[in-house]
């Protein structure tokens, strides 16, 4: 039998297309949620404290409770069904952001990113977990549900980013649980599994207990089992690395350009680009794998993502200027009324940022849709238990790389803190290249 991670699979019979619209759409919400959260919470922090190991605390509290129960949630879904958990999860994502401005204050602040944080993500791994019960963890489907996470980004980050611009923390906050409400509909409608009937001579099923929900070792026991498949203990190590480039973009990269001038609606437009052009590699990603090898896709796409990200004060330095009038005149052309006065000091860097943050879409794209496809290919009927691993590696990275980089950032300043966290995640990648290569090119025995 072919690893997945180093071949991909032919397609069987095709999945109709009212089986996947509501997965896609339940992924498009859930994940581009994390986008919004991205643009918004690091700005309201910015309103309340200005210290830098202070945003990193409550920006890394979101990954809290994913990080130590997303595989919890995992398992709920093998046992009672992923439809019915992530139904639950979404009307919590529903509620919450409206406390963010309610309670402006930090301790209140960091608990609702926690809870937030689990209620978006739980209904993320879900989705992932719908791709491998209901349409098998093929490339194309696994890219598609890339894809349409990826056209969430696009029209969401922009949105609340002028939202925030033009009418404040409250709307901002009342987009993010409509954008919820869309992830409940969109799970809503996907079909209902049929269970087979059990056997005449089987047991009757107990009634559900309060024991059956909670948290039990051998769940976790059972899904770090599953890093001893090869495909699978891959994807755990790479996804830590890859979210760590996730980790800096969602956090301290918001910062650095609020700080030199750029606004929240010109922010969300960059997530917008992300959005944009990661949809193009992530449907890109069934043709990449008949062409290389899955470990090389995953290793060079997160190692030049992540060297985006790294490279972001080398931008600001150049001091690249454009002038406006160009831009303006094609504004006009096209019909449009944007007043380019207030970013016309930045415009030339900004230029610079959309450029490198296409560069990242593209390969982050590519990188998530591989690790989608390879773990659910690997996992067997352990589907939620598995996306629940995966996202829980991307979890730890999410925890303590923006505390850490907080810490970095008032020692040596935020400027240093990109290269230093952004060269030790490149280090451990060529580490992982050469290694990779070396067992690659060793004659068998």
């Amino acid at each position: 039998m072919a690893d997945p991670s180093t071949s991909s699979t032919t397609s069987p019979a095709p999945i109709p297309w009212r089986v996947q619209i509501p997965v896609y759409g339940a992924a498009m919400f859930s994940n581009s949620s994390l986008h919004l959260y991205n643009v918004v919470v690091p700005l309201w922090t910015a309103t309340l404290t200005r210290d830098p190991l202070i945003i990193g605390i409550v920006l890394g509290a979101r990954h809290i409770l994913p990080m130590l129960f997303l595989i919890h949630g995992g398992a709920m879904m093998d046992r009672f069904g992923t439809r019915r958990v992530m139904l639950i999860f979404a009307s919590a994502a529903v509620v919450i952001p409206m406390l963010y401005p309610a309670a402006p204050l930090i301790p209140m602040l960091i608990l609702f990113q926690m809870f937030g944080g689990l209620a978006v993500m739980t209904t993320w791994i879900g989705a992932q977990s719908l791709t491998g019960s209901l349409m098998r963890g093929q490339p194309v489907y696994t890219g598609r549900l890339t894809l349409a996470t990826r056209i969430g980004t696009i029209f969401g980050p922009p949105t609340v980013g002028a939202i925030w611009d033009f009418a404040g923390a409250w709307w901002a906050f009342s987009f993010l649980s409509l954008w919820a409400v869309l992830t409940f509909l969109s799970t809503f409608f996907v079909p209902v599994t049929v269970k087979p009937k059990p056997a005449a001579d089987a047991p009757p099923k107990s009634a559900t207990t309060f024991g059956d929900v909670m948290p039990k070792l051998s769940d976790y026991l059972d899904a770090f089992r599953l890093v001893a498949i090869p495909a699978i203990g891959l994807v755990f190590m790479v996804t830590i690395l890859r979210h760590s480039g996730v980790a800096m973009q969602s956090n301290f990269y918001v910062i650095y350009l609020d700080g030199i001038g750029i606004s929240g609606t010109m922010i969300g437009i960059l997530f917008s680009v992300l959005g944009a052009v990661g949809g193009v590699g992530a449907i890109s990603t069934g043709w990449l794998a008949t062409k290389f090898s899955n470990r090389r896709i995953l290793l060079s796409s997160i190692a030049l993502g992540v060297l985006m990200m790294t490279i972001t004060p080398i931008i600001g330095w150049t001091g690249f200027t454009m002038e406006v009038s160009p831009v303006a005149a094609i504004f006009d052309f096209l019909g449009l009324d944007i007043d380019l006065a207030p970013v016309a000091g930045v415009l030339g860097l900004y230029f610079l940022f959309v450029i490198a943050i296409a560069i990242r879409g593209a390969t982050s794209g590519v990188a998530q849709a591989m690790e989608i496809s390879i773990v659910a290919q690997a996992a067997g009927e352990a589907q939620g238990k598995a996306a629940g691993l995966r996202v829980t590696a991307g979890r730890l990275a999410a925890v303590f790389l923006p505390i850490l980089m907080g810490a970095i950032a008032k020692i040596f300043g935020l400027e240093a803190s990109f290269f230093i966290v952004g060269g030790g995640i490149l280090a451990v990648l060529g580490w992982l290249a050469i290694r990779d290569s070396g067992a690659q090119q060793k004659p068998a025995l």
